[in-house]
């Protein structure tokens, strides 16, 4: 690098100057340039421009034709510019146009035949929104131009889409929402200067106010999701919608909200809702307070014997919560991963979503997990949050390949989409450079402290490895909240008197029952036979099938030698026969 910068120093220093300036901005998600996509997309606008410029102008650059051609020059910063300008616009339009997947306990089709019995025209409402909003998002010309040139064109189209959501009954209303394009929609429909043209805040107050009585919990997931992917500190208002719509949410039906919005595939989840996008204290402890409130009601139910408390019972009401490598997939001892070598790299531990699901079904209600049921899978990872979702990304296309394995009666792959907790780069860098494992366990303690907060109404089962700081961070949560931590699980892939953070006369004493297994048919024994039990011995034996057809799934060339797998053989048959 000294050598290029000895040949170019001006160029080089500009492009340094640059990369810090881009360090900065990612590194500093919290600051007002992230409040709104518009202020990314002109930071990405200008960025690119004064690259182009240091790249086309430096005399020491070694494209710098503008030197000897200005005019070619200007045209190449301008058509860089504009290029990542189209390129931001594109890639945000098309994630804030994704339709959300949530599993519905009714099928779109039957919603459409309900609703064309009824003489509904939603599909036509439908249709309609989605010409209007195809004439208002123009592709190559920004929004805020399109506004200026085409104002009254622009307000027509935007006060017809929100006539559609006016006048359309509820079950239309909740059909719409459900199949529009409801992020680009906020997006897209902007609050204009003249006060007759608020039609954001119209639309918006519209779903989370003046409607929210007919919204379906499905359909407030939407809303909730179509806000945070507008970037909530982007208006003033939207925090005090988000409080509206949780609010006015209680009961099952606010536990069934918050776990749909921690289901959805993506990290838009409600630790970050609460705890990242809203910047009021007072908004977040009002929310925080109705959560605790509700949850006490769903206690008294299940004290007073209700009627309503004997379909709570049929539930497990447990969260699963898990740490991924050497946990849930092993690491084959790549550093700083995990330590496991057990096994090849990135191989699924046989058993391990065969355990998750039957934590998850419990000792009550259906045998098999059914078919359009949101579950309570959550993974902490130590893994650092970078920019946005880039590092999120990666898990939940691990995670979303495990849900279309294939496997034993069709229960091989993971029941359900799991939500997912991501540790920071302070102590990932510390783990790295100093070889610490305690601030990886202080990170998952506030993951822990901020997750049982939003969930108090349910009870958690930790499961984890004994190769970092897990287990410290397990005994750490069990002294703030020993009466929502019901279990921990800890995967053994060294010696136990290695375990960071792990003494058994101290566990002893306060009462933290732990179960250290070297394969998951291990793990199901003691969820079994506990008392209460966690799993029925129905579960336990699915478990053992689950984990054997998972050790034949398992290729030849994942193995590291024949001697491995040789060795985990006989390891399982072990953990089997017991």
């Amino acid at each position: 690098f000294l050598a290029i910068f000895s040949m170019a120093p001006i160029c080089c220093s500009c492009i340094v100057s640059l990369l810090y300036t881009l360090y900065l901005f990612i590194a500093n998600e919290e600051s007002g340039v992230h409040h709104a996509q518009e202020f990314e997309n002109r930071f990405w606008t200008i960025f690119t421009a004064l690259l182009s410029t240091v790249m086309f102008f430096a005399k020491d650059s070694p494209i710098a034709f503008g030197i000897w051609n200005p005019s070619l020059g200007f045209l190449g910063v301008v058509v860089a510019s504009y290029g990542m300008h189209i390129w931001d616009r594109h890639i945000h339009r098309q994630e804030i146009g994704r339709v959300i997947g949530l599993r519905r306990p009714i099928s779109t089709a039957q919603s459409l035949v309900q609703l064309k019995a009824m003489g509904v025209p939603v599909e036509d409402q439908l249709a309609q929104i989605n010409s209007c909003l195809a004439d208002i998002d123009q592709l190559l010309i920004p929004s805020t131009i399109n506004n200026i040139i085409n104002e009254r064109f622009i307000l027509r189209k935007e006060r017809e889409i929100i006539t559609i959501f006016e006048e359309a009954g509820s079950r239309a209303l909740n059909y719409i929402i459900q199949h529009c394009r409801l992020g680009l929609l906020f997006y897209k429909v902007k609050d204009h200067r003249n006060f007759t043209g608020q039609h954001r805040t119209e639309l918006i107050e519209l779903l989370a106010v003046a409607r929210i009585s007919v919204l379906t919990v499905v359909s407030r997931v939407i809303v909730l999701h179509a806000l945070q992917m507008m970037k909530i500190p982007a208006n003033i208002r939207a925090e005090y919608w988000v409080r509206n719509i949780l609010l006015n949410t209680h009961q099952d039906d606010l536990s069934e909200l918050k776990t749909l919005t921690d289901s959805k595939g993506d990290y838009f989840c409600m630790s970050k809702l609460i705890y990242e996008d809203i910047r009021s204290e007072t908004v977040r402890q009002d929310i925080l307070a109705h959560i605790r409130k509700e949850s006490a009601i769903q206690q008294a139910h299940m004290d007073m014997n209700t009627k309503k408390s004997k379909l709570r019972r049929k539930k497990a009401w447990r969260k699963v919560l898990s740490d991924v490598d050497d946990t849930l997939t092993c690491s084959a001892g790549s550093y700083p991963a995990g330590i496991d070598k057990r096994y090849g790299k990135k191989v699924v531990y046989p058993g391990v979503l065969a355990f998750y699901r039957e934590l998850d079904l419990g000792t009550q209600g259906p045998e098999e997990w059914p078919e359009h049921t949101v579950g309570n899978l959550v993974f902490l990872s130590a893994r650092p949050h970078l920019y946005k979702d880039v590092s999120e990304k990666k898990n939940f296309a691990k995670f979303e390949k495990l849900r279309s394995r294939g496997g034993e009666g069709g229960r091989g792959n993971m029941h359900t989409v799991p939500s997912l907790l991501a540790g920071d780069l302070s102590s990932g860098s510390e783990y790295i450079i100093n070889n610490d494992f305690e601030p990886l366990a202080v990170k998952k303690l506030e993951n822990f402290k901020r997750y049982i907060s939003i969930y108090p109404e349910f009870k958690h089962v930790f499961i984890c490895d004994n190769g970092q700081g897990d287990v410290r961070a397990g005994e750490l949560t069990f002294d703030l909240h020993p009466k929502n931590f019901e279990a921990i699980y800890v995967h053994v892939v060294q010696d136990r008197l290695k375990t960071y953070g792990y003494e058994a006369e101290r566990w002893r004493k306060k009462g933290m029952k732990a179960c250290f297994f070297t394969t998951y048919p291990d793990a199901a024994l003691d969820a079994a036979t506990r008392k209460p039990p966690l799993i029925r011995v129905s579960g336990l034996r699915r478990v053992c099938q689950d984990a054997v057809a998972d050790f034949y799934m398992i290729q030849t060339k994942e193995w590291p030698s024949l001697k491995h797998k040789v060795d985990r053989r006989n390891e399982l048959n072990q953990g089997l026969w017991r």
